[in-house]
């Protein structure tokens, strides 16, 4: 029984993918953000950055570990170094939806990152899940919508 529910962002990491060449999702412990990238399916080869071997091959052999694409990096926060071997890849063959980068801190915020990935990366926050989108009430967020619509009145042309 599979009881993980949708997230009204998944639509903007799928378009994300078709970007740029790095995505990067971002947010607190316990958000979803593993399960969000999991579920995009199995053509990716995804790897986290808890399992000690991963830890290891990321922090001595980055190149190996990043030679098979598409690929997912969960938890990158523990080797910040890493985001260094990513770009090199991507500034020899630029290929959008690469590589998947998930992290539970800001990596543009930490002290110890070598790049920011500049011009090669899309940043997306997974926020905590707000109520209506644990009730899956697509429908909640229609009036927030309608701001972004191309026919926007102010009445809601009722």
């Amino acid at each position: 029984m599979n009881d993980t529910r949708p997230r009204w962002c998944a639509r903007n990491l799928e378009s994300a993918l078709k970007v740029l060449p790095v995505t990067v999702v971002t947010g607190a412990r316990q958000t979803g953000k593993t399960a969000l990238v999991k579920s995009l399916g199995p053509e990716r080869v995804f790897f986290t950055l808890d399992d000690v071997g991963v830890l290891d091959q990321a922090e001595r052999h980055p190149d190996a570990l990043l030679s098979q694409r598409p690929v997912t990096l969960d938890e990158v926060q523990r080797t910040p170094s890493l985001l260094l071997a990513v770009k090199r890849p991507v500034d020899e063959r630029r290929r959008a939806g690469d590589f998947l980068l998930t992290g539970s801190a800001n990596l543009l915020l930490l002290g110890r990152v070598a790049d920011t990935l500049a011009g090669r990366a899309i940043y997306l926050e997974l926020p905590p899940f707000c109520p209506a989108e644990w009730q899956q009430r697509r429908d909640a967020l229609r009036p927030l919508d309608r701001l972004f619509a191309r026919d926007f009145d102010q009445d809601g042309g009722d």
